[in-house]
């Protein structure tokens, strides 16, 4: 668990500087326990569709999980009392998982022309930095890393979408 969690900071502050520097990002890590919490219920059943596509289409994979982050974040900011409850299906296009990605950044996002080239660049790089780990095919490591790379998305789609709604950490004098 430790070499897992090792690994996810490692991807997280690699994947922070890149967006930081393509100004998707700026410099921190955006949140909502809300947000954390719904990739809780929503990663099982991401995982059940991500994991049968990886090999075929890694960054594709890698990439949803970034857009389920922003569909989320988005949601999270336009009425989240009314979406917190939505189940996994929601998030699917017509083809479900196939076309997830078209789904929530023309239905949730509503015409995100940047989102998509955003993703692609950012899970092209997290599928890359996966790699460097020489994780053995179909070894338990490499489903825990697969599944550390997703989480890792998520929380940077979320992000993404965050600092685009205008999002950002202040600093808070609680003294006074």
């Amino acid at each position: 668990m430790m070499e897992e969690n090792s690994f996810k900071d490692r991807l997280t502050e690699h994947l922070l500087r890149i967006c930081t520097s393509e100004g998707y990002l700026g410099g921190t890590l955006l949140s909502s326990p809300d947000i954390d919490e719904a990739w809780v219920r929503y990663a099982p059943s991401y995982y059940g569709d991500a994991v049968h596509e990886f090999n075929g289409y890694p960054e594709f994979t890698l990439a949803c999980a970034g857009f389920l982050g922003m569909a989320v974040a988005a949601l999270w900011d336009r009425d989240w009392p009314r979406y917190r409850e939505m189940p996994y299906s929601f998030f699917l296009g017509e083809r479900g998982f196939d076309d997830m990605d078209d789904h929530i950044a023309a239905d949730i996002l509503k015409d995100r022309k940047w989102a998509p080239s955003a993703l692609q660049s950012v899970s092209g790089a997290a599928y890359h930095y996966l790699m460097k780990e020489h994780p053995e095919a179909g070894t338990v490591e490499a489903y825990r890393l697969f599944l550390a790379a997703c989480e890792v998305l998520f929380k940077i789609g979320a992000a993404i979408e965050l600092h685009r709604l205008g999002y950002k950490y202040e600093k808070v004098d609680l003294v006074n």
